[in-house]
């Protein structure tokens, strides 16, 4: 095996790589339960936070039609966005889970206030530039 060079730079990548695996790794909305309950033919998933969910499986894509026998095996994504059930060859996205369960409305919502918590040079260069203009225009009072 070849010997690669790795450059200064590419451990500053690899530290910031880490860096945001650890914190992605502590995100309180990661699935990290999830059970199939034959009785009420619903899956539960539990979250990092504590919180739980149950989410019908007629609304799961690829599971309306299979077996509830082979539903019992479901393994969770190491990141703990996704579901995978091997048997029947499926696969789902937590989230698009969430926003079909609950509408794209409250999924919305949710997904626009973390992002508006994000902070960026852009987005801080855009702020004091729009400071500079005087800011937000204040709302006309009607009469």
């Amino acid at each position: 095996m070849a010997a690669t060079n790795v450059t200064a730079k590419d451990r500053e990548r690899l530290a910031r790589a880490r860096a945001r695996g650890q914190a992605r790794a502590q995100d309180p909305s990661a699935v990290v339960d999830a059970q199939y309950d034959a009785i009420r033919d619903v899956i539960d998933l539990g979250f990092r936070s504590g919180g739980s969910m149950t989410i019908p499986r007629r609304i799961v894509p690829g599971l309306v039609d299979a077996p509830a026998s082979a539903l019992g095996l479901i393994r969770v994504s190491p990141a703990g966005d996704a579901l995978s059930w091997p048997s029947l060859d499926a696969d789902v996205y937590v989230p698009g889970l969430v926003e079909r369960a609950f509408g794209t409305r409250l999924f919305a919502r949710a997904t626009g206030q973390r992002g508006g918590r994000r902070r960026s040079k852009a987005k801080a260069a855009a702020a004091r530039a729009n400071g500079s203009k005087g800011g937000r225009p204040r709302k006309r009072l009607s009469a």
